[in-house]
């Protein structure tokens, strides 16, 4: 628009509809129209904490099959992951896990830590929604998310 043409269009219905394509007053009424303080962040992957009943010389996760759905992985897999960090013998029932002797709950729940991070976290975005891939003898997180497809220790 010419600055002429800018001064006529200014009052009446012209100046209405010039107001609505100005850069300025639509950035102004964008940031009134946002929340004054940001909400509250609200993560969306939370890992149960495991709950740990010992008995006699043996240790019981509870909440074992629980625990390996939110994680979306095999529970034959997650159990074979603690068996091996532990040097402990252990089966899987219905819902729980044992583990044959005492383990301290803190070590249990410090390991379930340590294999979010590793093997379920994917380490390019941050993101849970990852899938876990053996080929040969390396093993892959793929990342549902952004893609990627990260090498990782295989155990």
């Amino acid at each position: 628009m010419y600055e002429g043409s800018r001064e006529r269009h200014r009052g009446g219905i012209m100046g209405e509809e010039a107001k609505l394509y100005d850069y300025n007053w639509l950035l102004e009424r964008a940031y009134e129209m946002l929340p004054k303080r940001p909400a509250q962040r609200r993560e969306r992957f939370v890992v149960p904490k495991p709950e740990i009943m010992v008995s006699g010389r043996r240790t019981f996760i509870v909440n074992f099959k629980q625990i390996c759905d939110v994680l979306n992985r095999d529970p034959r897999l997650v159990l074979r992951y603690l068996l091996k960090e532990l040097g402990a013998p252990g089966e899987l029932g219905d819902t729980y896990a044992v583990l044959q002797g005492e383990m301290k709950p803190r070590i249990i729940v410090a390991l379930m830590d340590r294999f979010v991070r590793d093997y379920v976290i994917c380490p390019v975005c941050g993101s849970p929604d990852t899938v876990l891939t053996k080929e040969k003898k390396a093993m892959f997180i793929k990342c549902m998310a952004c893609g990627a497809v990260s090498a990782t220790r295989p155990f």
